[in-house]
C-alpha cells in the first residue's frame, strides 16, 4: 500500500480533496496567492512549474490554513500532503529497508508535519516538511542519521525543484542539490568517502542550506558555523567540535581528490 493510499489521497475524488475543492474559492479570497490557480486539480502542476518563491508562498498559505493556530482546516492539511506526495514517495523508496510498514509510518508523520508546520516563521515549506518527516521517522525507528545506506545517497528535493520536470537536465541547469549528491556518490564509488562520511556531509549541507548560510571569503563559507555544527551534532549524537573536525577533514579530502575522480568517471 502506498503513502497516498494510507492518506486517502490516491483518488482525486477522495473525501478530503473533494472538501478542499468546495473550499478552494474561500481559501483564494483569504490568500490571494492561491488565486493564480483556478482549479484545485491544476495546483500540483502549477506548484512544480512556478518560481520557487511563488510556490513556497502557496505552500505557506496552505500550511497556515492547515494549522490549528491558523485556519485549523484538515482539508488544507490534505492538500498540502497531496502536493508533497512525490517527495515522500521518494523517501518511502529510499527507506524501504527500515520497516515493512514504511509507507504507513511516513504517511502518519507527513500528516503531523503538514498539520503543525510553523507557518508564522516558516519558509521552504516542502523541503522542511520532508526533512522533518524523514528525521522523525528515523528517530522513532531508532535509526541513526547516517546508518541507512540508501538515504545517505540522496537529499530531500522539494516538488518545486526542476528535477521533477527533468530527470535528465542540461548540465548548466542541474540543481545544486543534485550536483552535490552526484559528487559525493562518485567519491564513494572511488573509495574517497565511506557511506557514513557521505551522510555526514549531506546533513551538514542540508542544514546549512536550510539555515540560509551564505558567507563570502576564505574557509567554508559558513558551512561549518556554530549553529550548523550544533544541529548536525545532535543528529549524529556527537559533539559540535567533532562534526566540525570530521567535516573539515572530509572537505579537504574531496578537494585533493576531485580531479582524480573526475578523470576516472566512465563515459
Amino acid at each position: 500500500m502506498s503513502v497516498a493510499k494510507h492518506l486517502g489521497l490516491d483518488d482525486p475524488d477522495s473525501d478530503v480533496l473533494a472538501l478542499a475543492r468546495q473550499r478552494w474559492s474561500a481559501w483564494q479570497r483569504e490568500h490571494t496567492v492561491l488565486a493564480e490557480v483556478e482549479d484545485l486539480a491544476d495546483l500540483p502542476d502549477h506548484v512544480r512549474s512556478a518560481e520557487r518563491d511563488e510556490a513556497d508562498a502557496m505552500l505557506l498559505a496552505l500550511a497556515e490554513l492547515s494549522s490549528p493556530e491558523g485556519g485549523d482546516d484538515v482539508a488544507a492539511t490534505g492538500v498540502l500532503a497531496w502536493l508533497l506526495l512525490p517527495g515522500v514517495s521518494l523517501l518511502a523508496a529510499r527507506m524501504a529497508t527500515l520497516t515493512p510498514t514504511i509507507d504507513e509510518v511516513l504517511a502518519a508523520q507527513l500528516w503531523v508535519e503538514a498539520r503543525t508546520f510553523p507557518w508564522k516563521r516558516g519558509h521552504r515549506v516542502a523541503a522542511n516538511i520532508l526533512m522533518n518527516t524523514r528525521k522523525s521517522v528515523m528517530r522513532d525507528l531508532g535509526v541513526g542519521a547516517a546508518a541507512e545506506a540508501s538515504w545517505a545517497r540522496c537529499a530531500p528535493v522539494a516538488p518545486t525543484e526542476g528535477i521533477w520536470n527533468h530527470m535528465v537536465a542540461d548540465p548548466a541547469d542541474v540543481p545544486p542539490e543534485r550536483e552535490l549528491a552526484e559528487l559525493l556518490e562518485r567519491a564513494c564509488r572511488f573509495g574517497v568517502l565511506t557511506t557514513s562520511e557521505r551522510g555526514l556531509l549531506m546533513d551538514v549541507a542540508e542544514t546549512a542550506d536550510r539555515r540560509g548560510v551564505a558567507r563570502a571569503g576564505r574557509g567554508y563559507a559558513g558551512l561549518l558555523g556554530n549553529e550548523v555544527c550544533r544541529e548536525v551534532a545532535q543528529m549524529h549524537g556527537v559533539s559540535p567540535i567533532t562534526v566540525r573536525r570530521r567535516a573539515s577533514r572530509l572537505v579537504q579530502t574531496l578537494r585533493t581528490s576531485i580531479s582524480y575522480t573526475t578523470e576516472k568517471v566512465p563515459a
